[in-house]
């Protein structure tokens, strides 16, 4: 059986997907020493989008050894953030790829996907289509009144429905 390969630093695959667009760092945002908004801190996962050409910048961001440091937007508000590291584990770029490490993940993120991996898939879809069938001919003349209705007065071809 061949050895597995070492994953690859966290830094340098946030580097590479940073330079092809913003970065979506997966984090648990419970570690100690991570500081995001004290709302998202008793979450599983915190989900964050990085860039430097953002529509709302972030004129401070760094990325380097230590984790991912910057002033975000949460809800319009600025929050200056701080991430080691350790409590990253995933990094997606704009087209959904990117790296996990499994490793690091939330025990509970972890669980779940164990779970949906062990679920069957849905049946497959299979659209009933409605049997067609050959109506008999209707005669223009029976269709429409050969007078216009007076105002006010329904044609007889029209029925009131309550």
């Amino acid at each position: 059986m061949a050895e597995e390969k070492p994953l690859p630093p966290k830094i340098e695959v946030a580097r590479y997907l940073l330079a092809q667009g913003s970065l979506f760092v997966h984090l648990d945002p419970r570690m100690e020493g991570v500081v995001v908004p004290k709302w998202y801190r008793t979450e599983p996962q915190l989900v964050l989008q990085i860039g430097f050409d953002m529509p709302v910048p972030i004129p401070d961001l760094q990325v380097d050894a230590e984790g991912i440091y910057g002033t975000l937007s949460f809800n319009r508000s600025p929050f200056t953030c701080n991430v080691q590291w350790d409590a990253v584990f995933a990094l997606a770029g704009d087209d959904g790829r990117g790296m996990v490490w499994p490793d690091s993940m939330p025990q509970e993120i972890s669980q779940e996907i164990e779970r949906e991996a062990g679920r069957e898939p849905p049946p497959p879809f299979v659209e009933e289509r409605p049997s067609l069938r050959v109506l008999p001919a209707v005669d223009e003349q029976e269709r429409r009144p050969s007078t216009p209705p007076t105002p006010g007065e329904r044609p007889d071809y029209l029925k009131v429905v309550k």
